[in-house]
């Protein structure tokens, strides 16, 4: 079963075959997660028709279920000696609530209109006019009630948390909170089964079509078995309806006439609750462990917390959040998900990080080193802070160097030495490393010695200083790309704290790929490749560059964003 968000007035429970997330806030405005295996196993299957009845009838159970969880969640716990008499009192409240409203339906949807029906028609009317009048009736009535529900702050923030929850699901949304919401749900898809609240409205809408236009009268058992066949029929019906027309684009907004009832404009703290709960169940699917102590600081609502929080101060490159957290946590940044709270310590450590960031302060500034491929590297203003999608070249670089006996790679503008360290922390193969900046050598210098690893280091201007015979198998390069014009508009951190000589790629940001292309011929073996890093839309230029200098079997891989940024190619 997919994951299904069950909003309440309080926050969000999402469900997944037999484990649930509950994600609230508490009455003084704290945001808590418990996360933990149910017993109570909602099941679903996708059989049509047959899976209306089911989702209805488990979506009903779960729903109850998910605002008693979030309200014991949200309220203080009651002490021993009184908790009989609260609950006594709490059933006692539900039952006269529950009571208040089967009577005030059965009097506003059933006898009201059906009395004036009849006033209005007459008993010697047509029947079928008479059946319409009342059909009309019930609609007003019903949907002045459902109206009037807005006057409740509970019922209006419930409606606000399943907006929220729709609204995430629907990738093609213009709203600004949800594109901010959505880069903390990378990769986390919701479910795609009706927004349950929804189609609960439009089964009771088409329910009382059916059945009033119907007007069958046999007796009350007759009667009764007429009325449980017909809502289990619409139900059904209902689902398939919803769920074919919220697939198709402008006719989905055929429901819009009862997904206006359940729907409130959410803030951003809405979406932000439901992002954190998608967020613990992706990572209970991964083998996270239960987080079920509430009072502890759950890392979902930490990560999204620290994530919106950049992206409200403009902080536009999406792994900063996870680089600064494995930073305070002390961990390698692919296994910080997997960490199922955080202390109060590491959380004001986080939070007062996370303030430096926001005012513009890169994250080397911060901490004076940062992690890259598992490996930790001292950073300044003098070299260019190593980035995740760096990451994916290494990798790359990795696999081909299998293909060589005693393979020999040459890393050009070594900067912290990230690139090098790393290969040659993974493998067994030569390495130089060259950087025009002396400074940039002395730092990656540095970084190879507290990573333990022997690598070539040479003061060069691109292959200048290289003798004229030496080559080597695999050429690797994360040159300057980004064209001069376009260095006043970066990030005010890339700006100020990373060295422009790593940045300035020329007019167009392809000097340096020019410049080693066409000299890498020369400098590459028999079959020998290159690896080049390149910036978003330069792919096609670099592939272009490459097939002029007769490199073939030319290949692009894109990076966690799904933008082309490696590029390589083959020596004939």
């Amino acid at each position: 079963m997919d994951k299904i968000v069950f909003p309440t007035a309080n926050g969000v429970v999402v469900t997944c075959e037999d484990k649930q997330v509950v994600s609230v806030i508490d009455l003084k405005g704290q945001k808590k997660l418990k996360s933990f295996r149910n017993k109570n196993k909602v099941i679903f299957w996708h059989f049509p028709f047959f899976r209306g009845v089911q989702y209805f009838l488990c979506g009903m159970f779960a729903l109850l279920q998910a605002l008693i969880l979030t309200y014991d969640l949200c309220y203080p716990p009651v002490k021993t000696k009184d908790i009989n008499k609260f609950y006594k009192m709490k059933l006692l409240l539900l039952m006269l609530v529950a009571v208040f409203g089967v009577v005030v339906s059965a009097l506003a949807l059933g006898l009201l209109p059906g009395k004036l029906g009849y006033l209005i028609v007459g008993y010697a009317g047509s029947e079928m006019l008479r059946n319409f009048v009342i059909l009309v009736l019930k609609l007003v009535i019903f949907y002045v009630l459902m109206l009037s529900l807005r006057c409740f702050p509970s019922v209006n923030e419930l409606f606000r948390f399943n907006r929220a929850s729709d609204l995430l699901s629907n990738s093609s949304d213009k709203n600004e909170n949800i594109k901010k919401s959505k880069s903390i749900l990378k990769n986390i898809k919701l479910e795609q089964t009706p927004n349950f609240l929804n189609l609960l409205i439009f089964v009771f809408v088409l329910d009382t079509i059916v059945v009033t236009l119907c007007g069958a009268s046999f007796g009350f058992w007759y009667n009764l078995f007429f009325h449980i066949s017909i809502l289990f029929l619409c139900t059904g019906v209902g689902y398939e309806i919803v769920w074919i027309v919220s697939k198709i684009p402008f006719v989905k907004y055929v429901t819009f006439f009862t997904s206006c009832l359940v729907f409130a404009k959410p803030t951003r703290t809405h979406y932000e609750m439901v992002s954190v709960a998608m967020t613990e169940m992706n990572l209970l699917q991964k083998g996270r462990e239960f987080m079920e102590d509430e009072s502890k600081k759950a890392f979902s609502v930490v990560y999204t917390e620290v994530k919106n929080k950049l992206a409200s101060a403009g902080v536009t490159d999406k792994s900063d959040a996870d680089w600064l957290i494995a930073t305070v946590l002390g961990k390698n940044r692919m296994d910080i998900k997997l960490v199922p709270f955080v202390t109060d310590k590491q959380y004001q450590d986080i939070l007062k990080a996370t303030e430096r960031r926001a005012k513009g302060e890169s994250l080397d500034n911060i901490f004076g080193y940062t992690e890259f491929f598992g490996l930790r590297f001292d950073v300044n203003k003098k070299v260019l802070t190593p980035r995740m999608e760096t990451e994916i070249l290494v990798e790359q670089v990795l696999k081909a160097e299998k293909n060589y006996k005693n393979c020999t790679i040459l890393d050009l503008g070594t900067g912290s030495g990230a690139i090098a360290v790393a290969l040659a922390k993974n493998c067994d193969a030569k390495i130089t490393a060259i950087d025009v900046s002396k400074v940039a050598l002395a730092t990656a210098e540095a970084n190879a010695k507290k990573n333990d690893v022997k690598i070539e280091f040479l003061h060069s201007n691109l292959f200048d200083n290289l003798k004229r015979k030496r080559r080597f198998d695999i050429i690797v390069s994360n040159p300057p790309y980004i064209p001069s014009d376009e260095i006043p508009k970066l990030d005010k951190n890339v700006r100020e704290c990373d060295p422009l000589l790593a940045l300035d790629g020329g007019k167009d940001g392809l000097d340096f790929y020019r410049a080693i292309i066409s000299k890498a011929p020369s400098r590459l073996n028999s079959n020998g490749q290159i690896f080049f890093e390149v910036g978003k839309g330069q792919a096609s230029a670099v592939r272009k560059l490459l097939r002029e200098e007769g490199f073939e079997e030319i290949k692009t891989i894109k990076d966690y964003n799904k933008i082309e940024r490696i590029v390589c190619g083959k020596l004939k």
